[in-house]
């Protein structure tokens, strides 16, 4: 058995708990007026399918569903208990906190969605959980950007064009992804070739655009010009001796340095150095006062020792003057030296210069090297360009080659797009007398999909129809997937336009379905929009099929009370 929805409960006393039942599940609220409407805190009848989806692990992404958020953490404990291929399972989600739990397992937010993937589809599916969900759960939002009841195609919230949310569809219609895989990776690949090219075009916009054989012609002509270049008979001698002096000049500059550095580190030890008196008639008072007396010999001894000391003082610094005056004479002598060396080296490079020989040469040189890197980087994204091209080339063949693969595809599974096109014909037929519409699976001429889906039913274009039209396709997806999901849902909005014969047909189609393919569904609807149709006497709905329908509401929330909300409270 596929799964089915058994309840969804809170830790909070205040929550309305709905119990689901096997077959038809109705959830009836008061019709808001348009204040209400635009408030986050309704009484919760589109909540109670909201809130199954955040149970399964749907993000809080527009503000609204934020404040939501905000208040679910600090509500309580939920708990949506469910049966999957005879198994029960209990998901229990605080909202304060990350985790999810699945029979008391323990699964982080990050491995959720993987994890009911594993449980109830196959981690071998193309699609994900959530998108299944989406499609057999269609939820509402009135936020802007929530689009998942303004088209058939649009069950995930996201632009028709939206590439993930087409292969969701593909898929579910029954058609071998393999082609449509191909087809997005070629795709994909042609719009990052776009990209590189333009980037690469954008560089060369920068370069010197005159033609590259120009270029090369420039650059032979000067490398002609310097390799014939005449240069001073005595120039390569001057620019040796330069170099040389240069050279010494490094030396002298070297040796002034240390020899300057010696010198004021002796400097600084002469002016240190001084004359030190031992005061003997001191010492002998502070040793009287500890009673104890200096006999006459030991004063002489100090008074040799006082001496003594200041001898080798002295010696210390007249060696000291005589070894700065010596570092003296030999700094201005290496300073003298190296100044003469300058200066016969400034006359070398003055001779050099005024024959023109550097800066003519130089600037020869550096004009064909700026030459060559222009000609290097023209030719490097030519080649680039090139390779672009011939990529572009073999994409396109690709591309080509998948175009006709599908072709020759969608002819081969023409019963099958028959018998699509049938049940959604056959769903239609029951609105309008039997106008079935058209229902067609096409090769898209340029979308990264491969294929469109397109269909056309009666009096197409007003809202009414529009919605008509989505419970047919959703309808449809569930018929050729009775294995994936044992239950669909539907937000009360489908019936925001509808006459009342659509409605009525609507849950008469419902009940057929329930009894022919053990179908679970789940409806939240306004009580004013299920009274008029219960007693609406248009021979659509039997007074039994009526009875069974009243019978079969779940829920019933009033705006009279707040106790009577889903939350028991209001959150605004």
């Amino acid at each position: 058995m596929t799964m089915r929805l058994l309840q969804l409960t809170s830790s909070n006393p205040k929550f309305n708990t709905i119990t689901f039942n096997k077959d038809l599940s109705i959830v009836v609220g008061t019709q808001l007026s348009e204040e209400r409407k635009k408030s986050i805190n309704g009484i919760g009848k589109s909540m109670s399918l909201n809130l199954i989806h955040y149970m399964f692990g749907a993000d809080f992404k527009s503000t609204s569903e934020k404040k939501l958020e905000n208040y679910l953490s600090q509500y309580g404990q939920f708990e949506l208990t469910l049966i999957d291929k005879e198994i029960e399972y209990t998901i229990r989600k605080n909202f304060a906190v990350n985790d999810f739990y699945i029979n008391d397992e323990k699964i982080v937010k990050t491995k959720y969605r993987e994890k009911l993937k594993e449980l109830f589809l196959s981690t071998e599916l193309d699609v994900s959980f959530k998108q299944i969900l989406n499609c057999f759960a269609r939820r509402y939002s009135s936020d802007k950007g929530m689009v998942y009841y303004n088209n058939i195609l649009t069950q995930q919230g996201r632009p028709l064009e939206d590439y993930y949310q087409q292969f969701t569809n593909l898929y579910l219609l029954n058609i071998d992804m393999s082609l449509v895989k191909e087809s997005f990776s070629i795709r994909g690949k042609l719009d990052k070739l776009e990209k590189a090219k333009k980037t690469v075009e954008e560089y060369e916009k920068a370069l010197d655009k005159t033609n590259i054989n120009d270029i090369k012609d420039k650059r032979i002509n000067l490398e002609k010009q310097l390799d014939n270049f005449i240069i001073a008979e005595n120039y390569d001698a001057l620019k040796n001796e330069a170099d040389e002096l240069t050279n010494q000049i490094n030396e002298f500059r070297n040796k002034v340095f240390y020899s300057t550095k010696k010198l004021k580190t002796k400097q600084f030890n002469y002016e240190k150095s001084e004359y030190i008196d031992i005061d003997i008639d001191k010492i002998e008072a502070l040793f009287n006062e500890a009673n104890f007396f200096f006999e006459q010999s030991v004063s002489r001894r100090l008074d040799e020792a006082q001496k003594f000391h200041n001898n080798l003082l002295e010696n210390r610094r007249k060696r000291l003057k005589e070894e700065i005056s010596i570092l003296e004479v030999e700094v201005d002598e290496l300073d003298k030296d190296m100044k003469e060396l300058s200066s016969k080296r400034d006359l070398i490079l003055k001779d050099l210069n005024n024959k023109g020989a550097l800066e003519e040469r130089d600037s020869l040189k550096d004009r064909i090297k700026t030459l060559y890197e222009e000609e290097q980087n023209l030719e490097r994204y030519e080649n680039i360009l090139n390779d672009f091209q011939e990529d572009k080339v073999n994409l396109d063949v690709e591309q080509a080659l998948v175009k006709k693969k599908s072709l020759t595809y969608l002819h081969s599974i023409h019963e099958n797009l028959v018998h699509i096109e049938t049940s959604f014909r056959n769903l239609v037929k029951e609105f309008y007398d039997n106008e079935g519409g058209v229902f067609k699976l096409e090769q898209a001429p340029s979308a990264k999909y491969l294929f469109n889906i397109n269909s056309h039913i009666p009096r197409e274009g007003s809202q009414g129809v529009n919605e008509v039209k989505i419970f047919c396709y959703d309808v449809l997806l569930y018929l050729l997937n009775p294995d994936l999901l044992g239950f669909l849902a539907h937000d009360g909005c489908l019936f925001s336009e509808m006459d009342r014969r659509q409605q009525s047909t609507i849950l008469k189609v419902v009940i057929k379905l329930i009894n022919d393919y053990n179908l679970q569904y789940f409806l939240n609807i306004g009580d004013s929009t299920l009274n008029a149709v219960l007693e609406d006497d248009n021979d659509i709905l039997t007074q039994e099929e009526k009875e069974f329908i009243r019978s079969h509401i779940v829920l019933t929330l009033s705006d009279d009370n707040e106790k009577n909300w889903l939350f028991g409270e209001s959150f605004d």
